[in-house]
């Protein structure tokens, strides 16, 4: 690049390719150190880091993010485990969104629950045809299929190694909303302590 100045050509292209290498190996170093954090083991730490990074993601896309969290949150308890797997699901809802969902605004809610939590991820895109208790790789209202539907198929087993579990509210023309249930007083040691660890 310096050698392209030098001589005159325009090394625009270089810039910005050098630009998103270091804006993603930062945001994947981000990711890692917050991941392995102990100090991070609780459930104020994984909304915090889940709201921030939402925000950043979709405000690229030009998308508007909307959060919908209890002012109080109960001081539970999350492995490095969970709060991992959680994200990463969490991110690949997120992905989904910007490159298939042709939204203008995603509204993130926390639902408490009994035995954990769950989290929303809604937006008002072109929705897809999803029939539950099937393969979630299906026809999103463009035509164009999820990327074989590993994405969504992803989250589910994700969600279901921490004894969660992943479901969709959507239809064409009517947005999505991904559901991820997350378990967490009958999840211990990779023991599921209690029979009701699956919800929906």
């Amino acid at each position: 690049m310096r050698s392209e100045l030098e001589s005159g050509h325009r090394a625009g292209a270089d810039v910005d390719q050098i630009y998103s290498t270091a804006r993603e190996l930062t945001r994947s170093m981000d990711e890692i150190v917050w991941a392995v954090n102990p100090q991070h083991d609780t459930l104020d730490s994984l909304v915090t880091y889940l709201g921030r990074f939402a925000q950043h993601f979709l405000a690229a896309a030009g998308i508007r993010c909307r959060l919908d969290v209890p002012l109080a949150l109960p001081a539970l308890a999350l492995t490095a485990e969970i709060r991992h797997n959680v994200f990463l699901a969490f991110k690949e809802a997120l992905h989904n969104v910007v490159k298939h969902a042709q939204a203008t605004e995603v509204r993130l809610t926390l639902e408490l629950r009994p035995e954990g939590f769950m989290l929303v991820i809604a937006d008002n895109g072109c929705g897809f045809t999803w029939h539950p208790g099937q393969e979630p790789a299906v026809e999103p209202a463009d035509g164009e299929r999820l990327a074989g539907g590993n994405g969504l198929r992803n989250m589910q087993r994700r969600l279901e190694e921490i004894g969660g579990g992943c479901g969709w509210d959507t239809a064409p023309g009517e947005g999505t909303r991904a559901k991820l249930v997350v378990v967490v007083r009958a999840w211990a040691g990779g023991v599921i302590k209690t029979d009701d660890s699956h919800s929906s």
